[in-house]
Formats: C-alpha cells, structure tokens, sequence
C-alpha cells in the first residue's frame, strides 16, 4: 500500500466523520435502541434517559 492510498483512506475518514457529527442521533448512546419523535419535536430514548437535542455532548459521546 503506499502513502498516497493511506493519505486517500485518511482524507476519506475525516469526511466521513465530519458527515455523521452534523447529523442528529438515531438511536439512543445507552442501549441502541431507535429514538422517538416527542410532540414537541425533540428525539428521545424510550427507557426516558437521553433527550436530544438537551442531553447531546457530541464531545462525550465520542469516547462511548
């Protein structure tokens, strides 16, 4: 493999990455399972333990 190949795989893992932290959540960090649309239009876990956009640390939940 050479250094241009991993140069592309490196640029292509940002993109990617930079992508998915613009997007809202869709399942919830804690047990997987997929987020509900509230009446107020906020996404929330069903257990009742995440509530986005309020409980979202995009930095916090890198490290999960």
């Amino acid at each position: 493999m050479s250094w241009e190949q991993l140069r592309s795989i490196v640029a292509q893992d940002r993109q990617e990455r930079e992508f998915w932290a613009g997007q809202p959540p869709r399942a919830c960090p804690f047990d997987g399972t997929p987020l509900e649309e509230g009446p107020d239009g906020t996404l929330a876990c069903r257990m009742g333990d995440f509530r986005y956009p309020q409980d979202w640390d995009p930095a916090a939940m890198a490290g999960m």
